[in-house]
């Protein structure tokens, strides 16, 4: 893995580094290590930080001073709440993205590049300092000749060969991790690593974050609380990535507007918490770097949203048991929590339901029992992770993101408003939601739409019967078969084909059913269709058992 010498170098300034910082989970395995270690103490400054600098924050320290990778990768890992302990997990998460912006000279080829000529041929103005400077790229304002204001964002020269060197070495270091530190494999640093490389290389090519800031766009396009700025596709490129510009003030700056005629502390909150419904429940598509960086606000308090390198997905099954799973919290009902969990495939299903039971108890309410405005959703789920270890839950990866997104939103929202609770604002939403989808007509819907996927189903089936006969001829495929198990497969086939034709009769009458309901005809006329519909279903279950 470590096949150039350019990586075995890196390789030796990451141990330098770890060792002045004595990154203690590696001391306990590695002897080589812990020998860098003892080393690198004997210079009097160094053991003065290891001593007086608390174990958090040196590995912050040490992130930062390992460049771009590692700091996207603490970043990463803050998600992490079921493996970190809370202290290391809550100061990666100051993690600074902040560093010295490269020159304009070197900026420049690369745009000229992407652009395929000169700026002067593409822009009246280009201002020569960056608006913002991060570890993969920094961000321009120029003007075009038709006089439009842009946002130019330009990856960082040379930064694909350090991240590309960076990962190698994560997967070497993982790899140590799994073979010698047994009692980290639950937590499948590979994985980790797998999903962060896949992670980083869509954050270094724009295309990728333009075509995630195109689908918010489209989102949100009737929604007033946000707006998202306009991707100018024709000048973008992999490496350059050029929206409209668009005016707002960070959202952790407010205060500046103090006495100005500046907007509704209380709107703003609002809109935060409606923006994190939609995004969520109504679309299942959420932006995950939700930090005051990529916050502005207008002076009529409309919310802009920006840097879309990191976002995350919630499918429509996992929506409804998320939304279950916080109703059941809130009306303090633990035994619906601990079904839904079990319910997901959260928890295996040999688990004690009571005993889950009374750990989610546990969890809820201390929570519940505080002030209305301190009561923490993102701290809930993060307190309801920790408990992954004890009942061997799976990590679900989405769950994580959507976690560490809310705590960042609700850091943010109390920063302007500190009655806030996102909870309050969104619940009333969640609630509207779980009617329309788990009610009569949302559930009409889900067997339209499972009929629907059944008959596209079946339409496929002579295809796939003639593909696999040609196969089996072309394969020249010879089955023996003792004469009894014949017997048994013929009895088996019949009561399956009685079975299938029982459950597509079912699935007709239901779906002429749903098409006389949605037409708002008579019970008379669809009832008589959906109990025939229920009787089918019903025999062709019976059958199949």
């Amino acid at each position: 893995m470590l096949t150039t010498y350019r990586t075995v170098v890196r390789l030796a300034a990451i141990v330098r580094i770890l060792a002045r910082h004595a990154i203690e989970p590696f001391t306990e395995s590695f002897f080589l290590y812990r020998l860098i270690c003892w080393l690198a103490a004997l210079n009097p400054a160094v053991w003065r930080h290891q001593r007086r600098t608390p174990r958090a924050v040196r590995m912050r320290m040490a992130m930062e001073e390992l460049g771009p990778t590692f700091i996207k990768f603490g970043q990463a890992l803050s998600t992490r709440v079921d493996a970190l302990p809370d202290d290391i997990g809550q100061e990666i998460k100051k993690l600074q993205d902040d560093v010295p912006p490269c020159p304009l000279a070197q900026i420049k080829p690369m745009v000229e590049k992407s652009l395929k000529g000169p700026l002067q041929q593409f822009f009246s103005r280009f201002d020569d300092e960056p608006v913002a400077s991060a570890s993969i790229a920094q961000v321009y304002h120029a003007i075009t000749h038709e006089g439009r204001h842009v946002a130019i964002k330009v990856r960082r020269p040379n930064i694909e060969d350090v991240v590309r060197d960076d990962i190698r070495i994560l997967y070497f270091i993982a790899s140590l991790v799994e073979n010698n530190v047994p009692e980290w494999r639950r937590f499948k640093v590979r994985q980790v690593v797998d999903e962060f490389a896949s992670t980083i290389r869509n954050e270094m090519n724009f295309q990728v974050e333009a075509a995630r800031a195109d689908k918010f766009r489209q989102n949100f396009a009737n929604d007033p609380e946000l707006k998202v700025p306009e991707v100018i596709w024709s000048l973008s490129s992999t490496s350059v990535l050029i929206l409209e510009w668009v005016d707002g003030i960070p959202i952790d700056e407010l205060a500046s507007w103090n006495g100005l005629g500046g907007p509704d502390p209380d709107m703003i909150s609002k809109n935060i918490g409606t923006i994190f419904f939609k995004q969520v429940f109504r679309d299942g598509y959420f932006h995950a770097d939700q930090h005051p960086g990529n916050l502005l606000v207008q002076p009529d308090g409309t919310l802009i949203m920006i840097d879309f390198g990191i976002i995350g997905r919630v499918d429509m099954q996992t929506r409804l048991w998320l939304a279950h799973l916080l109703h059941g919290f809130l009306i303090h009902d633990y035994r619906k929590v601990a079904q839904v969990h079990l319910d997901a495939g959260y928890i295996p299903a040999h688990t004690n339901l009571d005993e889950f039971e009374e750990a989610c108890r546990q969890i809820g309410e201390p929570i519940f029992g505080q002030p209305l405005k301190d009561i923490s959703v993102g701290n809930l789920l993060a307190q309801l992770f920790k408990v992954t270890e004890r009942f061997d839950m799976e990590v679900q990866p989405q769950l994580l993101l959507l976690q560490k997104t809310l705590i960042t939103l609700e850091g943010v929202g109390r920063e302007i408003n500190p009655e806030l609770n996102i909870w309050v604002l969104a619940e009333p939403l969640i609630r509207d939601w779980m009617s329309e989808h788990l009610g009569l007509m949302g559930k009409l819907r889900s067997a339209q739409q499972g009929t629907s996927d059944l008959l596209h189903t079946l339409g496929l089936m002579p295809e796939m019967v003639r593909t696999g006969l040609e196969r089996l001829v072309r394969d020249q495929m010879q089955l023996r078969l003792h004469p009894d198990s014949l017997t048994t497969l013929e009895r088996h086939m019949r009561a399956g084909f009685r079975s299938q034709n029982a459950t597509v009769t079912g699935g007709f009458l239901l779906l002429a059913a749903v098409i006389l309901l949605v037409n708002d005809l008579s019970i008379l006329l669809y009832g008589p269709l959906l109990l025939l519909s229920y009787i089918s279903f019903q025999q062709g279950s019976r059958m199949g058992r």
